[in-house]
C-alpha cells in the first residue's frame, strides 16, 4: 500500500494523531482527503471531535483530481455509489494513481490503518 508521496504520508500521519484509529471508515476517508493539499485545506475545517465530517466539506473551483477523491472518500463514509465500478476500471476516468489511492483507501475501510502504518510490533521486527 503506498501514499501518494512523502507529504500525503506526512499529512495524513498528522491528521490521524487525533483520531480514534481502530475507526476504519474515519481512517479510510483520511487517507483519500489527505493526498492533496488543496482537498485536506478544505476538509480538515470540518474535522469536529476527532471525526471529519465528509457531508460539510465544500468543493467549488477544485480539479477533477480533488472531486473524485472527495467522492470516494463520500462513498466510504456513505456507502453511496458516487463511484461506480466501471468507473473505477475506465482507464480514461481515472488515472493509475487515483485508482490506486481509491484502492488502499478501500483496503484501510476493511483491514484497518496497519496496512499503510506498521504496528510498533512489525517495526521491531
Amino acid at each position: 500500500m503506498q501514499f501518494k508521496n512523502s507529504t500525503h504520508k506526512r499529512r495524513f500521519m498528522s491528521a490521524i494523531k487525533p483520531m480514534d484509529q481502530k475507526d476504519k471508515t474515519q481512517m479510510a476517508v483520511a487517507f483519500l482527503l489527505t493526498a492533496t493539499k488543496a482537498l485536506w485545506d478544505r476538509s480538515r475545517i470540518c474535522m469536529i471531535n476527532n471525526k471529519i465530517l465528509v457531508h460539510r466539506i465544500h468543493l467549488n473551483h477544485t480539479s477533477e483530481e480533488v472531486y473524485v477523491l472527495y467522492c470516494a472518500a463520500k462513498d466510504i463514509a456513505f456507502g453511496t455509489t458516487l463511484i461506480s465500478v466501471s468507473d473505477l476500471v475506465d482507464e480514461e476516468l481515472l488515472s493509475r494513481e487515483l485508482y490506486r489511492l481509491i484502492f488502499t483507501a478501500l483496503e484501510i475501510k476493511r483491514f484497518g490503518v496497519g496496512i499503510v502504518i506498521p504496528s510498533p510490533q512489525e517495526k521491531k521486527k
